[in-house]
């Protein structure tokens, strides 16, 4: 299948608890494709959990590592998978401390608690490595991204990059929601947080990363392969 724009991931799987949690939460499996029945939250019904979640649903569950972008033409995803594969060999996994719900703006996410985690260099990593099969963002992109009123240094990141949440601005992120208004925000906060309390306990382990990619036409990410971290120590 051709895609129209791929995106590398943490994506946890589904048989973990993490996994089971999040693509129930947003109704979509990546692996297979297809929509999957919603969880029970106690104060939430279906309703809600699918009105709330209407964008991030797209996307599957996920915390970005490399976001979405065009092929150059001179690649292929042949050569996209061969250079993931070569590149997870020569990663070592990350533990971090437990994930915890938070607000960041007006969306709710599940976010590591430790601030020292590894996680921003292997977002860095991942940015260096593949950016030479990024295809550059046109005008009508670029004004897009500029709608979210950037900084002067989201700006700079923009062009260099394509995407002006990176580096330095980057804050790795399982979104939960779409945007949300502050008392509805705090509400389902405090669901949620009770809801994965358990979740909430256990270190934060990235030891694949995935490559998805992008339908088109508003259809929802699809998972193409996943990567083991295998560095040796």
């Amino acid at each position: 299948m051709v895609y129209e724009r791929y995106a590398i991931y943490y994506v946890p799987r589904l048989e973990s608890d993490l996994g089971q949690f999040g693509n129930a939460w947003l109704g979509y499996d990546p692996v297979s494709g297809k929509d999957i029945p919603r969880p029970t939250v106690q104060g939430m019904t279906s309703q809600e959990i699918v009105s709330i979640t209407k964008g991030a649903g797209r996307y599957a569950f996920h915390g970005t590592l490399r976001s979405p972008f065009k092929l150059r033409k001179n690649r292929s995803l042949s050569s996209l998978d061969k250079a993931l594969q070569s590149f997870a060999a020569k990663v070592h996994p990350i533990i971090c401390g437990p994930l915890s719900i938070r607000s960041i703006g007006r969306f709710l996410a599940l976010v590591p608690d430790d601030p020292e985690n590894q996680i921003p260099g292997l977002a860095e990593k991942c940015m260096r490595a593949f950016d030479n099969f990024r295809l550059a963002p046109g005008k009508q992109e670029l004004d897009r991204r500029r709608q979210a009123g950037l900084t002067d240094i989201q700006e700079q990141l923009l062009l260099r990059w394509g995407y002006p949440f990176v580096m330095e601005e980057f804050r790795f992120h399982l979104t939960l929601s779409d945007k949300l208004e502050g008392m509805d925000l705090l509400r389902y906060q405090a669901l949620l947080e009770k809801h994965c309390n358990g979740l909430c306990n256990e270190p934060f382990v990235i030891d694949e990363i995935a490559l998805l990619g992008d339908p088109g036409q508003g259809g929802k990410f699809e998972e193409i392969s996943r990567y083991k971290l295998s560095a040796a120590n």
